[in-house]
């Protein structure tokens, strides 16, 4: 020893570099090993300790000669034995084995993770239950009003990609650490195992390693199925964004309501308003706006019918596009209130089969004509115990020609025909304010519309047998609902029954909005005689009863109040002006309804009361369009209420003559209007869940754990490996075991170099522990995994 501690008086500067990277030399006590003091350098004469063994190797191969000097910059003993001291049993700090940058990958990588996982969801789910996402937070609408769904997720996914990523070339060195201090790899490998732990680019070429591995079976493990879920998971990921997309649809959201103009009365001085003939034109089904109500129209015990009054407003808005991408509306509008009540009537008349004018000699067609008087004051009284058309002269009576529709063989069904037989009162439009009926009072008041109407199966050969003049009374009859219903002849039957029809158009305030897809319904009727109103009719909600706006693609009205008056006012000229101090809109309004009332009460020809109400049918009447005729009729057949029937046909005609009336209106007033707008967003969530966004939630999840799972394993079950060191990586290869294929390698290639050690047969299984001289070194491996 005497010789040993004289050799290692000296050592140059150039020595002490080869010093540091000799391969028996320890780490530096900075990172491995704590100062002693100066009374530990003082050892036993007789003791040769660990220490001493090492400075007598390096002595021996490099130390100085015995007439050397020591120099200025020679490390006295203490330095040297300080540098190589050990203290095997100190833990290592997650600093020191992960490094401050595989922290932050791993931690900060794991919040971003989250948090963008967290705002995706936030993305998807937003919307919320509110009809049009009107009541959406802020910040999604904004997102989603502006087209940023797909560059939001495509930015959340970048973020998520590249944190996952720089997680996994973390995993992929503490996997590999683990492998080299727990299991045995192939001694051809070890150095790329190595090498993983201080730079990779993920866990590819890791799984190549495990794979590739004889037997496999060997490195089948808990670390190898980290790695191909480490693997799995990163992999999918960079698939985000085309997954997340997969949820994306087209779907329409409310934008920020804003002010409107609409044009909604006629500007200038307007001598006189030239119609069109309503009735003969296909109905326009445009949306409109109606108020809730709960009425049924089902009759009760004596067939008393009504459908309660119906206050329906209808839009300023020419264009259809425009009409169905309101979501809500408030300001001026038009509103319709109508009520219709059915009952079986009292009448005293007669009928009889007639021939058509317009038949060919070999094609003779024939249809029902009935007249008589109607009581209808005293129907009213049976009916509902009311006597508001009686006095102590009797109740209101009328007298009426109508006619009765004959169908085809050909075509079997039931088919109907409205006849207007009077107005109660005898004034369908009073003379001084142009006002006709209140929606506040029953609609059997004054101005109310009488009607009659008929029901039947007869055929153009029925009536041929039954020419013959017949009272109606002398008929077998049965009360049916609202409907009386005579057998004319054996299983052929007219069904009649009495109908008050009143309406008021006037202009209102309205607060109407959507809660759900706005429609207007297409009738289907073709020149061959087939149709199907079944659509207009759940549009106009005769169809399917407890139907919601929403199901049938209209507004609903919230609030109904005064009109503003935007429009200029009517001066007063030349003395008392009936429409004067009122607005030009409230003036084009009772025009409207003026209009409306001579649609529905005249049939243009000189003593014919009575409108086609059948699609295919023999009458003597004033048409209509066959799609509101069919309207009428199919209402009966579905659910055998005339009063639905009457509202629909109400309904459809004021609709249409409204959209008409448009036309003429150049003055404008400004409403608000909030728009739909289509938009792109995770919509299929409503229609099959959110599989997208579920998937990659669920994958991140197992990235995540597997990340959480790899680095316990690390922190637990290593000891000698540094994440991301390059200079501890290539010392712990320096060892005995490698040094032959070490020198070969210094000109080879990996595959040709493994392909030589499995040749000479010296390919054995190594792994990294600390050795007896505790230097950190690849060893051959005698034993099972640790």
């Amino acid at each position: 020893m005497a010789q040993t501690n004289s050799h290692m008086s000296t050592v140059t500067n150039d020595n002490l570099d080869q010093f540091v990277a000799h391969p028996t030399i320890q780490e530096h006590p900075s990172e491995q090993s704590s100062t002693i003091s100066r009374n530990s350098l003082v050892q036993d004469a007789g003791a040769l300790t660990l220490n001493d063994v090492v400075l007598e190797a390096y002595c021996e191969a490099t130390g100085p000669k015995l007439n050397e000097q020591p120099s200025k910059d020679t490390p006295s003993l203490h330095a040297l034995q300080s540098w190589t001291t050990l203290n095997p049993d100190r833990k290592r700090t997650m600093r020191e084995s992960i490094g401050i940058l595989g922290l932050f990958a791993i931690v900060g990588g794991t919040v971003a993770c989250i948090a963008s996982l967290a705002f995706l969801i936030f993305l998807w789910t937003g919307r919320g239950s509110s009809p049009g996402a009107i009541d959406a937070p802020n910040s999604w609408r904004a997102i989603v009003l502006n087209g940023w769904v797909a560059q939001a997720t495509t930015l959340a996914t970048l973020l998520i990609r590249t944190a996952t990523a720089a997680q996994a070339t973390v995993c992929t060195a503490m996997l590999a650490s683990l492998f080299l201090e727990r299991r045995h790899v192939s001694k051809s490998d070890v150095a790329q195992f190595s090498v993983l732990r201080a730079v990779n680019d993920g866990p590819l070429k890791l799984i190549w390693l495990v794979l590739r591995s004889k037997p496999f079976l060997r490195m089948f493990c808990a670390e190898t199925a980290l790695v191909f879920l480490l693997a799995t998971s990163t992999f999918t990921l960079q698939f985000a964004s085309t997954i997340l997309f997969s949820d994306l649809r087209e779907s329409k959201i409310a934008a920020n309501m804003a002010p409107f103009s609409v044009n909604d009365y006629i500007a200038g001085d307007v001598n006189t308003l030239f119609g069109t003939d309503i009735g003969n034109q296909p109905p326009t089904n445009a949306v409109f706006g109606e108020l809730p109500s709960n009425a049924s129209s089902d009759p009760d015990s004596k067939g008393f019918s009504t459908t309660g009054t119906k206050k329906r407003a209808f839009l300023p808005l020419r264009e259809p596009d425009n009409r169905t991408a309101i979501h809500s509306y408030k300001g001026n509008a038009v509103t319709l209130s109508s009520n219709i009540a059915c009952m079986r009537p009292i009448v005293e008349a007669t009928y009889r089969g007639v021939e058509m004018v317009t038949s060919r000699p070999d094609d003779l067609s024939y249809f029902g004509v009935i007249n008589g008087t109607l009581r209808y004051g005293e129907s009213l009284r049976e009916a509902n115990s009311v006597t508001d058309l009686c006095d102590s002269d009797g109740c209101s009576v009328a007298e009426f020609n109508c006619s009765i529709p004959g169908g085809y063989d050909f075509l079997p069904g039931w088919r109907s025909l409205l006849c207007v037989v009077d107005a109660v009162g005898g004034n369908f439009r009073p003379e001084s304010l142009g006002m006709g009926w209140n929606s506040t009072i029953e609609p059997w008041s004054n101005n109310s519309m009488v009607n009659l109407l008929f029901y039947t199966n007869m055929y153009t050969t029925d009536w041929n047998a039954s020419r013959n003049s017949q009272s109606l009374e002398v008929a077998p009859t049965t009360g049916v609902g609202e409907w009386n219903s005579y057998e004319i002849q054996p299983d052929r039957f007219v069904n009649v029954t009495l109908c008050f029809s009143s309406f008021h158009a006037n202009l209102v305030s309205v607060d109407m909005v959507a809660t759900g897809d706005l429609v207007e319904p297409l009738g289907n009727w073709s020149a061959i005689g087939v149709s199907d109103s079944s659509n207009v009719r759940k549009y106009l909600g005769v169809s399917e009863k407890n139907s919601t706006p929403a199901d049938r693609g209209i507004l609903t009205i919230m609030d109904i109040k005064e009109p503003e008056k935007l429009s200029p006012i009517q001066p007063v000229e030349d003395g008392v002006y009936p429409w004067a101090n009122h607005t030009l809109a409230e003036w084009a309004t009772s025009e409207f309804e003026d209009g409306l009332s001579s649609i529905l009460s005249y049939t243009g020809i000189e003593g014919v009361t009575t409108f086609q109400a059948c699609a295919i049918c023999d009458y003597d009447g004033a048409p209509r369009n066959p799609e509101i005729a069919a309207l009428v009729e199919d209402t009966i057949n579905d659910t055998g209420r005339a009063a639905d029937g009457l509202q629909a046909y109400t309904t459809a005609l004021a609709n249409t003559f409204y959209n008409e009336f448009l036309k003429a209106f150049t003055g404008s007033e400004e409403v608000q209007i909030t728009f739909t707008k289509t938009v792109q967003m995770a919509a299929a969530c409503q229609e099959s869940g959110c599989k997208g966004l579920a998937s990659v939630a669920a994958i991140l999840a197992i990235h995540l754990l597997c990340v959480a799972l790899t680095m316990y394993a690390y922190v637990r079950l290593t000891h000698y490996s540094r994440q991301g060191n390059t200079w501890h990586v290539i010392s712990q290869l320096m060892a005995p075991e490698l040094e032959t294929i070490l020198e070969k390698g210094n000109d080879l290639d990996d595959d040709t170099l493994g392909e030589d050690s499995k040749k000479e047969g010296k390919d054995i299984l190594v792994t990294l522990e600390r050795t007896e001289s505790g230097r950190i070194n690849i060893v051959r491996s005698f034993k099972g995994s640790k």
